[in-house]
């Protein structure tokens, strides 16, 4: 029956991408529409957070079998991202890696269905109990994956991106008994494997079938022209931490818990601890960056790149969470959203600012950036 669903997705992938993008739309729209709206919105969500990632794993296999083909029936070339080597590597070379990663990643698609199921059934309270065993366990996670990976950086997402596609795809080709063998045998023909390092590389022949002969070789031999961090081991396109870069990174995966339990005893209104969280985030990136940045002769990786952007980013949630957003953010966009509604296409923004207000100022998770 699995094999049959996931023939079927390989089969569909664009159709059944289509559905997936259609139904995270949705659950954009839904919140504040009926009663517990926002409830079924993240449910759902959740729910194709986890099959997407299914999906994604099916299209993959498919990818490096080469039963994947576009619109024109040509088969699909994936192009591995330094990310995904990155994540790929480590989670091939540890089981606790990669255990630690999925269990991650399945916490945070679901922490903020898990915290408005806690809020709803439980109490505010135990919700609250219920929040900082979340983070505990993220903690517990992202400590391990900082350990397995030797020391180094711990970004957001830790399970290998989506390879292709799906919009871009069409019927997936059939390998049969006979025709498998002879096309992989004629494949590894046109390859030509280095003595000492053992890496393999086209041949002549196969550049000039695809480069349509001598006119064009240039350009195709420009467009396959690999990058440092393409051919670099997959653990060096992330550097390890020194002492002050991993002092920042531990307070950047404490720093939560920290801010749960500043709620617990203070309260989410109290100035002392958005101003005390700030600050250590503000520490922690500089701790991290300067780390990093300490060998001028070592260009930045761009897994390292992409993360310190992600977590600069992050620094818009303080503009969600109380008490500044009771004292400036809430007032301002309140007008923004009564300007937009009575305004052609934008009164769908002022409708979804006015009923994502509530979440943000209700649920941690949605302001976390954890």
């Amino acid at each position: 029956m699995w094999q049959k669903y996931a023939n079927f997705v390989v089969n569909n992938a664009a159709q059944v991408s289509s559905i997936e993008s259609g139904l995270r739309t949705l659950t954009y729209i839904l919140p504040g529409r009926f009663a517990d709206a926002e409830l079924a919105s993240e449910a759902i969500y959740t729910l194709l957070s986890f099959v997407g990632v299914y999906h994604d794993g099916l299209l993959a296999k498919a990818a490096k079998s080469g039963l994947l083909a576009d619109k024109e029936g040509r088969a699909v070339e994936i192009d591995v991202t330094p990310f995904n080597r990155y994540h790929g590597e480590l989670a091939q070379q540890s089981d606790v890696y990669r255990v630690a990663a999925l269990l991650l990643s399945a916490l945070q698609f679901s922490e903020k269905l898990v915290e408005m199921l806690a809020a709803k059934k439980l109490g505010d309270r135990l919700r609250w109990k219920v929040v900082s065993l979340v983070e505990i366990a993220k903690i517990v996670l992202r400590l391990s994956l900082l350990q397995q990976s030797g020391r180094r950086l711990v970004t957001g997402s830790v399970i290998p991106e989506r390879l292709v596609d799906p919009a871009g795809l069409g019927t997936a080709l059939k390998p049969t008994a006979d025709a498998a063998l002879p096309s992989a045998v004629g494949k590894e023909s046109l390859l030509w494997r280095g003595e000492r390092s053992g890496l393999k590389f086209k041949s002549v022949q196969d550049i000039l079938a695809k480069a349509e002969g001598n006119a064009s070789l240039g350009g195709y031999v420009s467009g396959e022209t690999r990058e440092a961090e393409r051919v670099a081991p997959a653990q060096s396109l992330i550097r390890r931490f020194r002492p002050l870069g991993l002092a920042g990174e531990l307070l950047f995966i404490l720093r939560p818990l920290i801010y749960v339990i500043g709620i617990r005893k203070m309260g989410k209104g109290d100035w002392r601890l958005w101003a005390l969280s700030l600050l250590i985030e503000l520490a922690s990136r500089q701790m991290v960056r300067t780390d990093l940045h300490a060998d001028k002769n070592s260009a930045e990786r761009t897994v390292e790149r992409d993360e310190l952007s992600r977590r600069k980013w992050l620094f818009l949630y303080y503009l969600l969470r109380s008490p500044f957003f009771d004292r400036f953010t809430e007032s301002r966009l309140t007008r923004a959203a009564e300007w937009c509604s009575n305004k052609p296409l934008l009164s769908l923004l002022g409708s979804l600012i006015q009923d994502y207000q509530p979440l943000w100022q209700n649920y941690y998770f949605y302001t976390a950036g954890s």
